[in-house]
C-alpha cells in the first residue's frame, strides 16, 4: 500500500469514527432524556427519528473542538482511553461554555452533557482512537537513508 493510500484511509477511518462517535452521543443523550420523561412505552419511533437529527446537531457543534483534539492525538500518537474520555468530556464543556452559554445553572442537564461527550471519546477511541498516529512501516529492500 501507497502511502497516499494510507493516508487516504486513515483519514476515512478517522471521518468514519467521528461519525460512530457523534451517533453513539446521540443515543446516549436520547435515551438519558427519554428515561427521565414519561414516554417510556413509545421510544421506537421516536429514536428512530430524534437520533439522526440529534447526532448532526452534535457533530455541527462539537466539529471544530473535536478536530483539534483528533489532530493532536494523530500527531503525538496518543492512543489511551482516558485522553479520549476525557477529550470528549472537554469539548462538551467547552460546547457548552462556548456556543450555548447557559442562562441558568441546570447541573442535571451538564451532567448530561458532559457524560455524553465521554461516550462520544469512548466511541471514537474504540473505532479510530486505538490506532492513532500509526505511520506505515518503510519498505523493505531499498536503500536506507
Amino acid at each position: 500500500m501507497s502511502q497516499i493510500a494510507f493516508y487516504i484511509f486513515r483519514f476515512a477511518l478517522i471521518v468514519f469514527g467521528f461519525v460512530c462517535a457523534t451517533f453513539a452521543a446521540s443515543l446516549f443523550l436520547n435515551l438519558l432524556w427519554l428515561g427521565s420523561t414519561e414516554a417510556i412505552g413509545s421510544e421506537g419511533p421516536f429514536l428512530y427519528s430524534t437520533v439522526p437529527i440529534f447526532a448532526t446537531m452534535i457533530g455541527y457543534s462539537v466539529f471544530i473542538p473535536a478536530c483539534i483534539l483528533i489532530l493532536f492525538a494523530e500527531l503525538t500518537a496518543w492512543r489511551d482511553l482516558l485522553f479520549y474520555a476525557l477529550g470528549g468530556a472537554a469539548t462538551a464543556v467547552v460546547i457548552i461554555v462556548w456556543k450555548w452559554r447557559p442562562q441558568t445553572e441546570d447541573i442535571d442537564t451538564f451532567a448530561a452533557i458532559l457524560a455524553t461527550g465521554v461516550v462520544g471519546g469512548f466511541v471514537y477511541w474504540l473505532v479510530s482512537g486505538r490506532s492513532a498516529g500509526l505511520v506505515m512501516p518503510p519498505r523493505s529492500g531499498g536503500p536506507t537513508v
